[in-house]
């Protein structure tokens, strides 16, 4: 189907696409529209709409949004222009929509487009398992990081980073960290998306489920937050900035060979590096394919109401 804006073309691809279907719930459709410079790329992330299942493991027996509208962005898009440069994709979960940004991907926590859109996909379903009650920065991050793929060798030299040295050292500032710089904001995606499997570790692997069912049904986060894991918010941030961090970083730092944790710190570092080299090529490979720059979308919905 076509839609078409004020000054632009849009072409919609429904994910009801052979791979697709398979992978994503039957009770939710998700249609994904971009500008004629786009189109394949739309026509490869329809095709390859991650499984979420595991999604959904996580947060339990949740309402599903019936529909989700996909928008591809070119850069210089009036979408492009009012986020930030390293804001590869954010959710509208108010009116289930996710914008994406292809030509900047990877940003961490997200390697590829598929990865990115299981991440914002996860922020859309997560609202709806709260009923739409809004929950504090780390946790909502937390979850759709570790809901949309596996921690790995980044993810430990990212957060190695984070707290060794003047990192945050409390949930407040995890969460300021997230409108800040971008370096800032990649700490506290580490650092989130830690706190979320140090919860997961201490209280099961439904913990997530049994909060977000608790703030569902009216409970204030932080009261579901303590019902479900023992332990008061202040209490559990202590455990982490304290006890986690000082087993997960500087044991392993002080029992090892300083020159094997730089060997490894420096491997995790090369492997950021060579991915970006290899993404970058992959995306001028794709605007080499498209061709036409892209002309300017409608006007983007106001940013304090979308999540990244």
């Amino acid at each position: 189907m076509t839609r078409v804006g004020s000054v632009t073309r849009w072409l919609a691809v429904g994910a009801l696409l052979a791979g697709a279907a398979a992978a994503q719930p039957p009770a939710m459709r998700i249609e994904v529209e971009a500008p004629p410079t786009l189109a394949g790329v739309a026509t490869r992330v329809a095709a390859e709409v991650p499984d979420l299942q595991g999604v959904q493991a996580l947060l339990g027996d949740a309402p599903l949004p019936a529909r989700v509208r996909v928008v591809l962005a070119e850069q210089d898009s009036p979408e492009g222009r009012s986020a930030p440069t390293w804001v590869s994709g954010y959710a509208l979960p108010a009116i289930d929509t996710i914008v994406l940004f292809p030509a900047r991907v990877p940003a961490y926590p997200d390697r590829n487009l598929p990865t990115l859109l299981a991440h914002e996909l996860a922020h859309l379903l997560v609202d709806h398992a709260a009923g739409g009650h809004r929950m504090p920065r780390w946790f909502e991050e937390g979850v759709a990081t570790v809901a949309a793929r596996e921690w790995g060798l980044e993810d430990s030299a990212r957060f190695a980073a984070a707290v060794i040295g003047p990192g945050p050292g409390t949930l407040r500032a995890v969460d300021e960290g997230f409108v800040r710089d971008a370096g800032q904001v990649a700490r506290s995606y580490a650092l989130s998306s830690a706190l979320v499997r140090h919860l997961l570790r201490r209280s099961g692997k439904d913990a997530i489920a049994r909060i977000l069912a608790r703030v569902r049904q009216g409970e204030p986060f932080d009261v579901a937050f303590e019902r479900t894991s023992g332990l008061p918010l202040g209490s559990f941030e202590q455990d982490f900035f304290g006890r986690e961090v000082f087993w997960r970083t500087w044991v392993p730092f002080l029992s090892g060979s300083a020159a094997l944790w730089m060997l490894i710190t420096a491997l995790a570092l090369l492997a950021i590096w060579r991915r970006r080299r290899l993404d970058a090529a992959q995306r001028a490979a794709w605007e080499a394919e498209e061709g036409v720059p892209a002309l300017p979308p409608d006007e983007p919905p106001d940013r304090r109401e979308w999540v990244h």
